[in-house]
């Protein structure tokens, strides 16, 4: 059921009970005005940590799907989503910040919802890539936990959007990540999208620690190039351990279910967010890249929100001499032109 804000505030303000307490309720869509931007720089601190520089474009909040680790919990006050609809301003948005752009630019809609989850409802994801299409400049990166991309057939130019597949453990999908596609139909999703004329790109974070992390993850990364027939259509591969603000820690304190994400020990790193300590972190990437070369040694790897040291440590920081908005940019110009 959908709700307008307005109608929302006017019913608390009157002393009313709220209809079905959508605020709180993660699977009701809001409708709201965005008074602010919709395209934005991604929100990942440089920090003493490498960002990998894509720009954020923010149709709606919220996601239907309920992960333990997710930071839009703590993130956003409320938990329903928030479809923005004023469309037309983000349109012309768009064509003011992109007819003075240069040089590549990737942009994504996953950052502060799932980028497929509502597309068979609002097809905001065909949308938007019909409206960056004509930008020979730029590519579009849907990311998702769903397998909702039957829709996306509709998209006229499927060369210039990925689809990008948040990747885990079955174990850790069905500890803590709810109503998500299992690991099974995401690589289903992400092989029907190779056969649409789409790249797709795999994303490995939150990867968790527990004592069977090694074997199950590397076998997740078998599972991708199984179901992959051709690897040069696998746009990048990234990589990033557990680590949130330490309010989720809070929240999460009392619940016995979800305890185990802060079981080891945690160091707050200079951008203030819990993460494993630096080893933990060097044997999750060391393991990762050696299995995914086995398959592909010139796929597009990298890590998320990591300092240069670890990136030396794990034998991945040769892949950037340049930094890693250059090394993704160039891979992005490789498949747009």
């Amino acid at each position: 059921m959908n709700y307008s804000f307005s109608t929302l505030h006017n019913a608390h303000n009157m002393g009313l009970q709220m209809p079905d307490n959508a605020l709180k309720d993660r699977k009701a869509v809001v409708t709201a005005v965005n008074s602010g931007e919709f395209l934005k720089p991604c929100p990942g601190t440089t920090r003493g940590y490498y960002c990998c520089g894509y720009k954020v474009l923010t149709p709606l909040t919220g996601c239907g799907m309920y992960c333990a680790y997710c930071i839009l919990q703590v993130y956003f006050e409320q938990q329903c989503q928030v479809l923005y609809k004023n469309f037309g301003d983000l349109k012309s948005e768009i064509k003011q910040k992109l007819n003075s752009s240069t040089g590549t630019l990737r942009i994504g809609t996953g950052e502060f919802a799932d980028s497929l989850y509502l597309e068979n409802e609002y097809g905001l994801s065909r949308k938007i890539a019909g409206l960056l299409s004509p930008y020979p400049n730029v590519l579009t990166e849907f990311k998702t936990k769903s397998s909702n991309v039957a829709a996306l057939k509709e998209i006229e130019n499927p060369k210039k959007v990925v689809v990008g597949f948040s990747m885990n453990t079955p174990r850790m999908i069905n500890a803590f990540e709810f109503d998500t596609a299992s690991l099974e139909d995401r690589l289903n999703a992400a092989a029907l999208c190779e056969k649409m004329g789409f790249r797709v790109a795999f994303h490995f974070d939150p990867m968790i620690y527990y004592p069977e992390w090694e074997h199950e993850y590397r076998s997740v990364v078998q599972s991708i190039f199984g179901s992959i027939q051709n690897p040069d259509k696998i746009a990048w591969i990234s990589l990033g351990g557990f680590r949130t603000m330490p309010v989720l820690k809070k929240l999460h304190f009392n619940n016995p279910a979800y305890r185990s994400l802060f079981c080891g020990e945690m160091v707050l790193g200079e951008d203030r967010k819990l993460r494993y300590f630096r080893p933990i972190r060097v044997e999750f990437y060391q393991a990762m890249k050696e299995e995914i070369e086995k398959y592909s040694p010139r796929a597009t790897l990298y890590l998320c929100m990591e300092s240069p040291e670890v990136w030396k440590d794990c034998g991945l920081i040769t892949r950037i001499p340049k930094g890693l908005v250059h090394y993704l940019d160039r891979r992005a110009e490789e498949m747009l032109y």
